[in-house]
């Protein structure tokens, strides 16, 4: 492989003092700050994790919400986005869809120490009530992957099952995410730090021992825990009073926002 090579921590240091010049150089008096984030970051990068930077500027060329570039440097994924920091709060540390994602986005200063350590020390407001506006947007998500995966089984379609389950499963995962109000640090551990969380559906263990051992094939077992799984989540939901169903047919007078349409 040329465009994918093993790096060291002390490799992506040594990229990091190359290219921050030239990010340096590019936006001028208009950079605030410039951060490494997410695995390198947290220093669990391993021998082909990407290095991922974030500039912090005053203002945004041409008026976009954020922009980026990435690069393949000797077989390095180099990704740098840039942002303003009323945006990096608002996409990044204030809880919307993506939220659940967001435990990875550590950052360690490369340019104006001062300034990251104040926007990571940031905390979402009212974290409890906007977690649970987005389980509710986030349940009509988990509604369609689960009649998708029960339709597969009906029509025995092991062909499409693969995809089917594991985004029933990322759907589960991001409920539950909401639902623990703590985010994911990164996609490889998502399943471990599942199986950790407080707030817990019953069956949920045994769709994970599915994903793992491979065995999603087994549509009886399948439809067996998916059906047992749904009925969990119904029961949790009705526990804590959040609305499920519509009693209208008004668009004007939805119980769930649809996240795709904002």
């Amino acid at each position: 492989m040329k465009t994918i090579k093993a790096h060291s921590h002390t490799d992506r240091e040594k990229v990091i003092k190359l290219i921050a010049p030239y990010i340096e150089r590019k936006f001028g008096s208009n950079l605030i700050a410039l951060a490494a984030c997410c695995s390198f970051a947290r220093n669990d990068d391993s021998d082909y994790s990407d290095l991922e930077l974030t500039a912090f500027v005053k203002k945004m060329p041409d008026n976009k919400p954020q922009d980026g570039v990435a690069k393949i440097y000797d077989g390095m994924l180099i990704e740098l986005i840039w942002m303003t920091k009323e945006t990096y709060i608002k996409t990044v540390l204030d809880v919307n869809e993506h939220w659940h994602y967001s435990g990875s986005d550590r950052l360690v200063p490369i340019i104006n120490e001062e300034f990251i350590h104040e926007i990571s020390a940031y905390q979402p407001k009212d974290l409890k009530e906007n977690c649970l506006d987005q389980v509710i947007g986030s349940f009509t998500e988990v509604q369609e992957t689960v009649s998708k995966v029960l339709t597969a089984i009906s029509r025995s379609n092991h062909q499409g099952m693969p995809l089917l389950f594991f985004e029933m499963l990322n759907q589960y995962l991001k409920i539950l995410s909401f639902l623990n109000q703590t985010p994911f640090t990164t996609a490889a551990k998502m399943i471990a730090q599942g199986r950790k969380f407080p707030i817990q559906l019953a069956s949920f263990g045994k769709l994970l021992d599915m994903a793992e051992a491979g065995e999603y094939q087994d549509f009886v077992v399948l439809k067996r825990i998916t059906v047992a799984l749904f009925e969990e989540l119904e029961l949790l939901f009705e526990s804590i009073d959040l609305p499920l169903s519509d009693d209208n047919l008004d668009p004007d007078k939805p119980v769930h926002k649809m996240r795709r349409m904002q």
